[in-house]
């Protein structure tokens, strides 16, 4: 699936860039991950730190889990 989708100028990080991706694709924020270049980017990163701008396309992974799975010794 490809989206198209304009940065809003109050979007200043990953987390905030999954909050409105999540509102076009229909999953929750913490079921994505956000890819640019060949890096896997954490929710804090700042996107201009790591060089995206409005015209750059960032790569998104969804999760099919919707727990955590936890195992014990």
């Amino acid at each position: 699936m490809t989206v198209e989708l304009d940065i809003r100028p109050e979007t200043k990080t990953v987390l905030l860039l999954k909050q409105q991706l999540s509102e076009v694709i229909n999953l929750t924020p913490d079921r994505l991950y956000i890819g640019f270049e060949t890096t896997l980017l954490d929710d804090q990163d700042y996107l201009g730190v790591k060089g995206i701008s409005d015209c750059d396309t960032v790569h998104v992974i969804t999760s099919q889990l919707t727990e955590k799975i936890a195992f014990k010794k």
